[in-house]
């Protein structure tokens, strides 16, 4: 295998991968890149076997060929070359593999290479029907869920985000039991994307989806299949596949609350702001705040043993009985910062039940669950 490739499009493609490489040292293989030269392109490829990405790029093919690198390792090497042409040659050995040789104006390095018959395949989108969604529409719902699920691993079936779709409309939906966030949107042209029904794409690979597309400055869409237990993404010249998370996910439609009758308003900027400036005082797991609602104001209060008390006040236009609920302030802030707008709607019914938070944005909610105070 030999290359000549420009040292931007290596590093982009080596950026690419390094959210998708284990860093576990579960499998050796899974710390490395495929890189197989084709003609007039290089496909590269990267796994930690839950989650995959695979994709080319341009480069001017002198002898055809593939080698697997260590990912992080190649990474910190280009980042430090020059903004040149860099070319890759591989110094096979009889046991497969070898050694590449990495060289950038007067910078040389021979890096140690495996087999490319060790790296696992991955499943691929040949033969699975695609259908486009709209980039931006698929970008806000990640954004506006994802941060909802669950990071207890033993509560795998919360490891990520439900997916659903209803004639039009799909929709996404996390929760990690202490609080649930739902957002929808229609696209016609998921019309005849057949969903039997709800699956769940796993926390890890849909943050990594979130950051290639923030990235992707230029598409438009991003195209969605599901074969087996596998979801592939597709965007321009880049793949990613994802496995689906087994187990069935809560019925979310049971936790929303219905009769929720105290509501107010309230400047969101502000109501961030005075949450964390007193959650500076509360303990740091949990970073409880209490709420003391009454007419016209809310006061927010925190305490630590350690530490004393906080307590801010804000104005609002309220007119109902005084209330005194306790959240996780961090929770609060964390689905305060992906509504839409300055204007919030905060509806609750007692210290217990759960609370409901709406902006402007009526296809996007989220729920979260008082704490004991």
């Amino acid at each position: 295998m030999e290359i000549i490739i420009k040292r931007d499009d290596l590093l982009k493609v080596l950026l690419k991968t390094q959210g998708i490489v284990e860093k576990r040292n579960v499998m050796s293989i899974l710390e490395n890149v495929l890189i197989d030269a084709k003609t007039d392109r290089m496909d590269y490829a990267a796994t930690n076997l839950e989650v995959g990405i695979y994709g080319n790029c341009e480069v001017q093919t002198i002898k055809e060929g593939g080698v697997v690198l260590l990912a992080k390792k190649t990474l910190e090497i280009v980042r430090e070359l020059p903004e040149e042409k860099v070319s890759l040659k591989l110094k096979e050995s009889a046991q497969g593999g070898g050694s590449i040789e990495i060289v950038c104006g007067k910078a040389v390095f021979n890096l140690i290479g495996m087999d490319p018959k060790e790296f696992p395949s991955l499943p691929t989108h040949e033969d699975v029907n695609l259908f486009p969604v709209d980039i931006d529409k698929i970008r806000e719902m990640i954004k506006k869920t994802i941060f909802a699920a669950s990071l207890d691993e033993k509560r795998h079936n919360l490891n990520g985000v439900f997916f659903e779709k209803t004639g039009k409309t799909i929709r996404m939906v996390a929760t990690d039991g202490h609080r649930l966030s739902m957002m929808e949107k229609e696209d016609i042209e998921m019309e005849d994307f057949k969903l039997d029904k709800g699956i769940i794409f796993p926390r890890k690979g849909l943050n990594e989806l979130k950051r290639i597309l923030e990235e992707d400055k230029d598409s438009k869409k991003v195209y969605i299949g599901i074969k087996d237990n596998n979801c592939v993404f597709k965007i321009e010249r880049l793949s990613m596949v994802m496995r689906l998370l087994e187990g069935e996910f809560p019925d979310y439609r049971s936790l929303i609350p219905k009769d929720n009758d105290k509501r107010f308003v309230i400047n969101k900027s502000r109501f961030i702001n005075s949450l964390r400036r007193v959650s500076l005082i509360s303990e740091e797991r949990l970073k409880p705040v209490k709420f003391y609602i009454s007419t016209g104001k809310i006061g927010l209060r925190a305490s630590n043993a350690d530490y004393g008390e906080a307590y801010d006040e804000m104005e609002l236009d309220y007119r109902g009985p005084d209330l005194m609920i306790a959240f996780n302030a961090g929770y609060f802030v964390e689905a305060l910062n992906v509504l839409d707008g300055e204007e919030v709607l905060i509806e609750l019914k007692d210290a217990l039940s759960p609370t409901v938070l709406k902006s402007s944005n009526s296809s996007h909610i989220s729920i979260i669950m008082p704490m004991r105070a």
